[in-house]
């Protein structure tokens, strides 16, 4: 697991956020599900399957999270997938993740049907479950923030082509499955979020807008000057700014949100000005390079003269025999490569 996707799993598996981030995703912003209904859950699903020669093959899957919903009668599992690539196999990954899910039930089911003797119908014993049992329903998001719109295809049925002439009278028999794929950027009326998931949201129409950015984060400053580390992190990995948004550690009242991008701003300003500086003494001494080499002067005397190195030397000829209509600053923007 990547440190972006640790960053961002461990942001989202807040529950006040994480409940808020269903309701705003499925429900419009209808409380379905609330903090404190939510429990978070081993995200290790397993299975073990015995070939008829007696061989074991092991099934295994982690979640990014997993939480129970309970709520007087009703329980739902949930389960998020963070995203940052296109997976153009996700239905089947997605299907393995909610099958294991629901294998996990069946086993815990079969193991306290048989602990307490209950099992009693033939049915029974081969399935280890009795006639009346249920199974609690699994929701599994996924939440993709890559810089790309999402071009994988979203069902099983899709992966099949199963609109083809040929295969259209087996559609009836083969069971769809559709994966529940969340792109912020995709949310017409953010407001359906009631925490801060809105003011995150709302940055990554930003992404590749640094001046859009910062004036976004400074009309929401009163959020953005005090963010907690978690959502500082998860912040870099959003905004694809994980190397150059530097790691800080959270201090009294959280971090200035604010500071980084404005630091960050001015350290790409200022790198830009020596850039400018350092090309411009360059383009100074290719001049004074091409000069001499008009007066016929030899590669080592112009060294000499200089005071360069001769392999320096060397290169910047090098570039000039190639095409001598280059400009002095179009040899240096070459030497600096």
């Amino acid at each position: 697991m990547g440190k972006g996707n640790v960053y961002m799993k461990h942001w989202l598996s807040d529950k006040e956020r994480f409940s808020d981030f269903v309701n705003g995703s499925l429900f419009q912003g209808r409380k379905v599900f609330t903090a404190e209904s939510l429990q978070k859950e081993d995200t290790e699903h397993g299975l073990v399957i015995r070939k008829p020669d007696g061989e074991e093959i092991t099934v295994q899957r982690y979640r990014d999270i997993c939480m129970t919903a309970k709520d007087g009668t009703r329980v739902v599992i949930l389960a998020c997938e963070n995203q940052e690539e296109i997976h153009y196999g996700m239905p089947v990954r997605g299907m393995l993740y909610d099958a294991l899910s629901y294998v996990d039930q069946v086993n815990e089911i079969r193991k306290g049907r048989r602990n307490q003797k209950e099992l009693k119908r033939s049915a029974e014993f081969l399935s280890g479950m009795k006639q009346t049992d249920l199974l609690y329903p699994v929701v599994t998001l996924i939440f993709y923030y890559g810089e790309k719109d999402w071009d994988g295809k979203q069902d099983l049925h899709s992966l099949f082509g199963i609109e083809r002439e040929e295969y259209k009278m087996l559609k009836k028999y083969v069971p769809n499955y559709s994966i529940n794929l969340i792109d912020p950027r995709k949310i017409g009326d953010l407001t359906c979020f009631q925490t801060d998931l809105q003011m995150v949201f709302g940055m990554l129409k930003y992404r590749k807008n640094k001046d859009g950015l910062l004036k976004y984060v400074q009309e929401n400053k009163a959020y953005f000057s005090r963010i907690d580390e978690e959502s500082y992190n998860a912040l870099r990995v959003l905004l694809g700014s994980e190397q150059s948004l530097k790691a800080m550690e959270e201090r009294t009242g959280g971090i200035d949100m604010c500071k980084a991008l404005d630091d960050l701003y001015q350290d790409g300003i200022a790198e830009g000005m020596e850039k400018g500086i350092e090309k411009g003494m360059e383009a100074k001494i290719v001049a004074m390079i091409r000069k001499k080499l008009g007066k016929g002067m030899s590669i080592s005397e112009i060294a000499d003269d200089l005071e360069l190195e001769l392999s320096y030397v060397q290169k910047v000829i090098d570039l000039l025999s190639e095409n001598m209509e280059q400009t002095d600053l179009e040899v240096a923007e070459r030497m600096i490569g």
